[in-house]
């Protein structure tokens, strides 16, 4: 089969290596839609230490069940699903309490030296899988994974109907908060981001309003916004220092921000924008695997814009170029979608 095997920085190459063997309760999938995330991009330049050459990447995919391990038999040959790619144990410590995505033993599909979907096949446990309904496709399915990084954030902020929301940061994992946060009716739902063609598309996508600190004081514009009541809840998914200050101090007293993103390893931040005020900081990362089986349904149920996410598909051979690309052009693409069937 064909691979888009990673081999060092900037060095991607399809290969032709082995079609994987379904083990024990695993199944054989056919990959039909493999989204480029931003770590992947990070990865390919040798940023993060998370891709360890040589392996295949991709962790948000989707496919048609091609064949069956032993014991598998909960889905049949022919059906389609959506892969939930943090293998878990179920057993450790952190398994028991429900945090799966912080399993002692966890494999990660196309982190670190666990092979991905950025390949014709892939062999995974059949427990991670999910359904593609009827009224839905692969290429949607492979966005489950983006959006439910998203929802575990959105879930950690709580209540948010008749709230002030502000999401900080319109890339691809703003633009999934945003509209989850919306299915929470706040009062208002405000955006900001440096990039105007980010912010444009957030407002596509239902945000009542949007803010590009590069263009107007950021505090001033909150409080013209919300008629001076300030935030409620701030999610930030950017994560950088300046972002990361800007989503405790834009708070009203007791507010709560949620933080998604982590660009930034360390930073500085001013404790007395938190104690002072009684606010309150909460990390969220990734999703529970309860929460990806609920974010799988939401996303193939139509109530989502799906269709404004997806920028580009694109053959196993053109994402050697695309790569680059994103990372040269960030304001042009939202999510590439890798169909290794073209």
């Amino acid at each position: 089969m064909k691979a888009l095997r990673y081999l060092g920085p900037e060095k991607l190459e399809v290969q032709e290596v082995p079609v994987p063997e379904p083990g024990k309760g695993e199944v054989l999938v056919k990959v039909k839609g493999c989204g480029i995330c931003g770590s992947d991009v990070h990865g390919y330049y040798g940023l993060t230490g998370r891709r360890i050459p040589p392996m295949t990447m991709g962790h948000e995919f989707s496919g048609e069940i091609a064949g069956l391990g032993q014991g598998a038999e909960k889905f049949k040959v022919g059906d389609r699903v959506i892969v939930q790619p943090i293998d878990f144990c179920g057993s450790c410590e952190n398994c028991q309490k429900g945090m799966t995505m912080l399993c002692l033993n966890k494999r990660f599909f196309g982190v670190l030296t666990t092979d991905g979907a950025m390949a014709e096949y892939v062999a995974v446990p059949e427990k991670l899988l999910y359904p593609v309904p009827e009224n839905s496709d692969c290429y949607i399915g492979a966005l489950a994974e983006p959006y439910a990084v998203a929802y575990g954030a959105v879930e950690k902020a709580g209540d948010l109907e008749g709230k002030n929301v502000l999401i900080i940061g319109a890339g691809m994992i703003g633009a999934c908060v945003l509209q989850l946060a919306k299915l929470k009716n706040p009062a208002k739902l405000i955006v900001s981001d440096l990039s105007d063609a980010r912010l444009k598309t957030a407002l596509e996508l239902g945000a009542d309003a949007v803010i590009n600190p590069k263009n107007e004081d950021y505090m001033e514009a909150l409080s013209r916004l919300t008629d001076g009541a300030m935030i409620d809840t701030s999610i930030e998914c950017v994560g950088v220092q300046a972002s990361a200050n800007q989503a405790i101090k834009c708070l009203k007293v007791g507010g709560t921000a949620v933080w998604v993103g982590m660009s930034q390893k360390e930073m500085t931040i001013n404790m007395q924008d938190v104690v002072c005020s009684a606010r309150r900081v909460l990390g969220s990362f990734n999703y529970t695997h309860e929460e990806f089986g609920q974010v799988a349904k939401i996303v193939t149920s139509g109530r989502l814009a799906t269709d404004k996410l997806i920028t580009k598909v694109v053959s196993l051979e053109e994402a050697v170029e695309v790569f680059p690309d994103i990372h040269n052009r960030p304001d042009d693409y939202l999510k590439v979608i890798i169909d290794p069937t073209l």
